[in-house]
Parts: structure tokens; sequence; C-alpha cells
């Protein structure tokens, strides 16, 4: 198990700038043990966080310490980090199994260990069986195996992952969800960023939220829903007559759109999700439709999002 710290990440006014373009801007935050997502567009600055994190750069100003070192300047972090980048990259001809006991030797792994230590890996992320198999003409879902087991093959406590997810078809990214969440199971920390809200928010603890450089929310999702108190979401209404349930939502001034899918699918798009929530419960009654499911998955999390970086 993994020796369980306050904060295993912590940066203190953490800035990174390019010329005069700022990437970073005193990003300051604690991340906890356990799984936390580092959620944001594209060009917010996580890509530049994580090769702070992971000794590649210097930050122009402030400081970062993971698992209580500093990454520029303590070799010995190295031998607990595992990261794996946004890059789809593998040596071309080489087998799964060959990658990854190629990166075991390079970690220091004992000759003696390689073998077992990398069929471990492999095994971890589901590869085992096809691990002959030339790694870098697999799928992207294979490929990206490969590169989580060759970041874990030295068994580390916290794994750095940018954008896992990337590429991925609905199956290979519940497979990646699942994954990160049985190794934070075994005590390993996982700090993963990503741009798809509804996939941070599903296995994620813990979440920053960053936009142009800049940390605009940390905290449980949860908190920082509560913290924005009454937002603008969708709720999805599986029911028996949605054209009923609709004509009983017009008037209501908070619901800015409806729309159907198939014969049994309503989407509410709303301006209070308060509102819509409270109000709801007496309009299916007053319609007289058997509702038979109820979601708002992506949706809020996409309506946080956007209300914080708006």
């Amino acid at each position: 198990m993994a020796e369980t710290l306050p904060s295993i990440i912590v940066c203190e006014r953490v800035a990174r700038w390019y010329g005069n373009v700022p990437a970073l801007t005193e990003v300051t935050m604690q991340v906890p043990n356990g799984i936390t997502g580092l959620l944001g567009p594209n060009g917010a600055g996580k890509s530049t966080l994580l090769r702070i994190l992971t000794g590649q750069i210097r930050p122009s100003s402030g400081s970062a310490r993971v698992l209580g070192k500093d990454p520029l300047t303590d070799s010995t972090l190295f031998d607990h980090l595992g990261f794996c980048s946004e890059d789809d990259a593998l040596f071309e001809g080489l087998s799964a199994r060959t990658v990854v006991r190629l990166l075991a030797r390079l970690s220091g792994i004992a000759e003696s260990e390689v073998k077992e230590r990398a069929d471990d890996a492999l095994a971890r992320v589901g590869m085992l069986a096809v691990a002959d198999r030339e790694a870098s003409k697999g799928s992207k879902g294979m490929r990206q195996r490969v590169r989580i087991a060759a970041a874990l093959v030295h068994a580390p406590r916290l794994i750095l992952l940018d954008e896992p997810m990337t590429g991925l078809d609905p199956v290979g990214r519940r497979d990646i969800l699942a994954l990160l969440e049985n190794l934070a199971a075994d005590g390993v920390h996982v700090l993963f960023s990503s741009h798809i809200l509804h996939e941070v928010a599903s296995v994620a603890t813990h979440i920053v939220v960053l936009n142009r450089g800049m940390v605009l929310a940390e905290g449980a999702l949860s908190a920082i829903r509560a913290e924005l108190a009454d937002y603008a979401f969708t709720l999805c209404v599986r029911c028996d007559d949605p054209r009923r349930l609709a004509s009983h939502l017009l008037s209501a001034g908070y619901v800015t759109g409806l729309r159907f899918e198939g014969d049994d699918l309503l989407h509410i798009s709303s301006a209070s999700s308060l509102r819509l929530i409270e109000s709801l419960p007496a309009a299916v009654l007053e319609s007289g439709v058997a509702v038979n499911e109820m979601q708002a998955p992506g949706e809020a999390v996409e309506a946080v999002f956007q209300r914080l970086i708006g």
C-alpha cells in the first residue's frame, strides 16, 4: 500500500511563461490521496502543469512538491512516480512485453525481477494475453494500456496520466476508467488530466478545474456544485408520453429547450436546476405520464464547468 500523506502534490503560486505567453498563472493547489481529475479545455495549461510536476520543465516562479519532494532536484522521486504522457508513441517492431521489460530495466529493476514485474504490470492493464503482439500496431486502446503498464512497472506510489482517454472508443474509455479505480483501490494515487467532464466526475474524488492557466475551483464535484448553488443543465426523462409531459412544461419560464428522442425520451434544458427539480414532480403528476427513468449525467457537469469558465 502507498504511504498516506496529507497532500501528495502541493503547488504554491506556480507560474510558467513561454516568452510573453503565460501557460500557468500562480497555480496554488493541494492534491489529496486517491484519484484527482485535472479538468479543463484544450490549452488550459494541464500538460504544462504535469510536465512541471514530473520535472521536465522548470516553473518560471513558484514551487511544486510531489510526494514531499522537489521534482527538479530530488531524483529519488522518480522511484515512486509513474508518468504516461499524451504522446501516443511506442517503439516500432517491439512487442508489448518487450517494451514493458525495457522500461523496467531503465527504471533500475534488477534483471532477475524484470520478467515477473513486466508480466505483473501487463496483467494489471489486461494485456498479458496479447503481450507478444507488436505494441505499436495495436488499437489505440491497446497502445494506451501498454504505455500505462510501462508507467506502472516499477510499482510507483503515484501515477500521472495526461489525457489517458483521448482517442478511445466508449468501451476503451470505460476500461481505462475502471483501471484507474482499481489502481486507487490498490493504494496507488492517481492524477489524470481530461477535458471529458462526465468521465472525470465518474471516478475522481477530487477535482481541480483549470482554465487559461488558472485554478478556478478545487475540491469534490459536489462541493463545487454546491458553491455555485443554482445553474443551468439538461435533464433526460424517459416516459410513456414525452410530448404530453412537454406540453405541461412549455409555459415554465425556466425551461429553455425541449427535444424529443425516439418515442419515449425527452431532453429538458433549463436555466435553473433548482426550479426544474422542484417543479418536475408536479408536472409529471398533472400530465399523468409514467416515468421510467431520469438522468442528468454529463450535462450537469458540463453546466458546472461552463459556469466556472464562462
